[in-house]
């Protein structure tokens, strides 16, 4: 179900039921390490967080680092130019 190279592989599968009371199997919440930036990019206009993804670890998909390494940012945020965003290493 999870690609092993997926940053959700290692995670526990558990039941539950939902709402008409059948199980279902869903992953737990994911643990966010702790994270320290290597430097703030102020983003310009129109700069989304896969453009930054791209730019910084030439894959758009890693968009989730940066989510990551700030306590605020969310995957759906729109970025605000000039509001600098931590950038974590690529590791």
């Amino acid at each position: 179900m999870i690609d092993k190279t997926s940053r959700y592989a290692k995670i526990e599968a558990v039941t539950a039921p939902d709402a008409s009371g059948e199980d279902v199997t869903l992953l737990s919440l994911r643990e966010i390490p702790a994270t320290t930036g290597v430097f703030f990019h102020a983003p310009g206009e129109g700069e989304r967080l896969d453009h930054l993804a791209q730019r910084y670890f030439r894959d758009p998909k890693k968009f989730w680092r940066i989510c990551d390494a700030s306590d605020v940012l969310d995957p759906f945020d729109v970025l605000v130019p000039g509001r600098p965003v931590l950038i974590p290493p690529n590791r």
